[in-house]
């Protein structure tokens, strides 16, 4: 019998997508585990979704990543992108305390192609999604995981945009 709890899988699935984006934003488990208390086998469980079964409680499903490794990931990634997720569950939108952490700089021809990288991604993952006419929670996750990272890469352009 399950419990009555007031969050939603798909909000589960949220969650473990922001972690997914910023586990390799950070640079991946495997080095992120060496800066934290969690193994790249438990790491790598926080984040995956392919054997998630919502009825399965024992299971992969509900292994989500604790607070204090979340903001370690957070901190890594640069990005509270995990903190963000779970604010907007709860209703709350995050805004940096000061205008911008990393000072602007001139935006570069590289800056442009990783944002083009970023939205072919998004786009690439989104037709996938759509190939057998169905998307399901694991393409939402996986698609959810490429828009943090385009707006991630949109949000460094708005920052430099100052600069030039």
């Amino acid at each position: 019998m399950r419990s009555l709890r007031s969050i939603l899988d798909e909000d589960i699935l949220s969650l473990k997508g922001a972690t997914d984006a910023c586990l390799k934003l950070g640079g991946g488990v495997t080095s992120f585990a060496q800066l934290t208390r969690v193994s790249v086998s438990v790491l790598s469980r926080y984040a995956d979704c392919r054997n998630c079964d919502p009825d399965d409680r024992e299971g992969n499903f509900e292994r989500l990543i604790p607070v204090d490794v979340a903001v370690e990931a957070d901190r890594r990634a640069g990005k509270p992108l995990i903190t963000e997720e779970m604010a907007r569950q709860l209703g709350y939108r995050l805004e940096p305390a000061l205008a911008s952490a990393v000072p602007a700089r001139r935006i570069t021809d590289g800056d442009i192609l990783d944002m083009m990288q970023e939205a072919a991604d998004v786009v690439r993952e989104l037709r996938a999604a759509r190939a057998d006419g169905r998307i399901d929670s694991a393409d939402r996750k996986r698609v959810r995981t490429e828009i943090r990272e385009l707006q991630r890469e949109l949000e460094e352009i708005l920052v430099n945009l100052a600069e030039g």
